[in-house]
Parts: structure tokens; C-alpha cells; sequence
């Protein structure tokens, strides 16, 4: 009886080592940004701040307790090459970058995290938004806590139909597409979007003169007289469903919240064989 509880308590650890998918048990959540809001404290124990420097630069999304999913064109240098891990920190728990930066974050909730290897995917180039999605791989492992914690990731069989449905797009990039009107946030910021059709939004696109193809691994979010999408900075971060399970990463677009313009995010699912074959070591 001893060994088998042992052998129980094993698979038990297992098993919450693993990706927060959504056959497995993951916390669910009611649910800078163009057009949002500011997040409630602790809202959204998934995120986290990508630092070059000591700066905001990028989003991520925690969905392991050893990695974090982030956008390829992230890890880009200005040579268009893949960044050495040692050049990117991370921030989880954070809420305000003020508060972290200045040491007066009194609970303590906002943590420094080091990356030990950077693993884009196998097609993506840095001068391609195709396949825009990268995995950071943590030197230590996170210790979750109530204001930290993983994603869950769909892990649903074929393509889910996401047209119409809204979802929340989270970060602290620029809150205007002019930065010399608008300012990075502060304080963490989220909105709510529309998700397109990929050929709705493919079309709107084309009658602005813009030639941006949607391929299937993509989708587009936000609405048609524009005002409310991510920016600068907001790259990387989450796209969560309303039952917040990670549908995308922030990845391009064409300026932020100009009408007939969403979002284009890259689409998660199309992603979950290779990030589970990545964190399995399979690859």
C-alpha cells in the first residue's frame, strides 16, 4: 500500500509539472493597451514583462513552471538575429512598473526570473511574421504562488471557430500609436476584442490598401472602427479566451486601433504539438 500511494504521489508531481493544458486541471479566472483599462491587482497571475536593460520591452505568458511563451520577433536584436538568453530577464507578479523598479512593491509579489535558453520556433525568421512564437526556457523554475501562477492552453483537436467570440488582450505597452501623445503604462492594462474571421479581416486589410495575407496559424482581433487594441510594447503578451485559456500572442498589425485594422495575433493552437514536444525534450 506504501509503494503505491508513493508511486501515486509521483504521477501527482508529474502531472503538475507538466503545460497547463485544459484536459488538466489549471485555475479559471474571471476575466499598455489602446482603449483599455487597468487590470485589478493579481487579475492575471499569467503575465509577465520581458526586461532588456532594466526595460520593458515585451509580454509573455507563463504556461509552465520552466517556461514562458512569448512572440519570435521578441527575441530579435536590431541585426535581426536571436538574442543570447543572458540578454533577456523576465518579471512575474508584477503590477506596476513603478513600484518594482523603485523596491516600494510592498508585498513583495513581483519577482526577477533569468532565462537559460531561447527556443524560437523551427520556421520562424526574424524578418517573418509567419510562425511568430518562441518559448523561453527558465534557469529556475517558478514556485507558484495565489498571484502567480500558469495559463491554461487549449489543447482542443482541430480548429476551434473563435469568430465573434471576445477575448482579453493584456500588457504595458504604449497607450496611443503616437508616442509622442501617448506613454507607456505603468500599471498593468487589459482590453476586450472582437475576434475576425480571418478572411473578413484578410479583406479589410486589402480595401485599405494593405497587402497583409491571414494565414490559418494567425487570427485577428479588435473592431472595425478601431480605438481599442494592443501597441508597442504589448508584443508577446496574451490573448486569453473568456474562459481564459490562451488563444494568441500579440504578433503584428498595421499601426495601433486604426479602423478596419485589427490585431493580427498568432494563433495558439496551431502551436500546442510543438510546445509540448519542446518542453518534453523531444525535439
Amino acid at each position: 500500500m506504501f509503494k503505491l500511494i508513493l508511486v501515486l504521489v509521483l504521477i501527482l508531481k508529474h502531472a503538475q509539472a507538466q503545460i497547463a493544458f485544459t484536459n488538466l486541471p489549471c485555475t479559471t479566472r474571471i476575466p499598455k493597451i489602446v482603449g483599455g483599462s487597468e487590470a485589478e491587482r493579481n487579475e492575471m497571475p499569467f503575465m509577465v514583462s520581458l526586461t532588456r536593460r532594466g526595460g520593458h520591452f515585451c509580454g509573455g505568458t507563463i504556461i509552465h513552471e520552466r517556461w514562458i511563451l512569448t512572440a519570435g520577433h521578441c527575441i530579435c536584436n536590431g541585426l535581426q538575429k536571436i538574442m543570447k538568453a543572458g540578454q533577456i530577464q523576465g518579471v512575474v507578479g508584477l503590477h506596476s512598473i513603478r513600484e518594482y523598479l523603485n523596491d516600494i512593491d510592498v508585498d513583495r509579489q513581483a519577482l526577477r526570473v533569468d532565462f537559460k535558453n531561447i527556443v524560437p520556433h523551427p520556421n520562424y525568421a526574424c524578418n517573418n511574421v509567419k510562425h511568430d512564437i518562441a518559448l523561453l526556457e527558465l534557469a529556475s523554475p517558478i514556485s507558484f504562488t495565489p498571484h502567480i501562477q500558469p495559463s491554461c492552453v487549449s489543447s482542443e483537436k482541430g480548429p476551434r471557430n473563435l469568430e465573434h467570440e471576445y477575448a482579453t488582450v493584456s500588457g504595458w505597452g504604449w497607450t496611443q500609436e503616437n508616442q509622442a501623445e501617448g506613454e507607456r503604462a505603468d500599471v498593468l492594462r487589459k482590453a476586450t476584442v472582437k475576434i475576425w474571421d480571418n478572411e473578413a479581416c484578410e479583406r479589410s486589410y486589402h480595401a485599405l490598401g494593405k497587402s497583409n495575407t491571414i494565414s490559418d496559424s494567425q487570427l485577428c482581433a479588435g473592431y472595425e472602427n478601431g480605438r481599442i487594441d494592443s501597441c508597442w510594447a504589448d508584443s508577446g503578451g496574451p490573448l486569453m479566451s473568456k474562459e481564459h485559456h490562451l488563444l494568441g500572442v500579440v504578433s503584428t498589425g498595421i499601426g495601433c486601433a486604426r479602423p478596419g485594422l485589427p490585431g493580427i495575433y498568432t494563433r495558439v493552437s496551431k502551436y500546442v504539438q510543438w510546445i509540448q514536444n519542446v518542453i518534453n525534450g523531444n525535439l
